[in-house]
């Protein structure tokens, strides 16, 4: 099975395990704005995607883009689905909980790049920490009505400026269908 049919059969399953799925928002994001994601998508390499669908309350999408594997990458692209958290209203105090859990794991630079309503978007840089998946984290947590998207870049090596910019453009290109 192709790569994009994986990944379209996952993020369906996501969004009917979650007990108000015919209220889902859908996420969408250009994958093309990234080339090497692009290529990975394209290459029909199965081995490159997990889906995690063990918690119906959080599903998670991992796209190896560097690496042998969706288990041996060095960098990727996660996309997280849950359901609303109960008393964390905004997308700026979603990241707040997540900043405290990263500091308390070992210490971290953090530097928000672009913010609006519903969406947040930030880095995270976590140099020599081996309780981090990775040493770069860039995210952008977008909170829906009735669902929540985090969409993470992650690289255990420093991205290089275009790499970067790209995946900027790619997270800035997220939205609800």
């Amino acid at each position: 099975m192709e790569v994009r049919k994986i990944l379209v059969c996952a993020l369906a399953a996501l969004l009917a395990g979650v007990p108000i799925a015919a209220q889902a928002e859908q996420l969408e994001f250009d994958h093309r704005l990234y080339p090497p994601l692009k290529q990975v998508l394209d290459s029909g390499n199965s081995d490159m995607v997990a889906f995690d669908a063990k918690n119906p309350s959080r599903m998670v999408d991992l796209i190896a883009v560097r690496g042998k594997s969706a288990k041996t990458w060095t960098e990727a692209l996660e996309i997280v689905a849950i359901l609303p958290v109960p008393k964390v209203e905004t997308a700026q105090a979603w990241m707040d909980i997540q900043r405290s859990a990263a500091l308390a794991r070992c210490p971290a630079t953090f530097k928000v790049i672009a913010q609006d309503d519903i969406s947040i978007t930030y880095e995270r840089q976590s140099p020599s920490c081996r309780a981090e998946r990775a040493e770069t984290g860039i995210y952008r947590l977008i909170t829906g009505k009735r669902s929540w998207f985090q969409l993470t870049v992650l690289s255990k090596t420093p991205l290089d400026a275009a790499a970067r910019d790209q995946w900027l453009a790619l997270l800035a290109s997220a939205h609800f269908k």
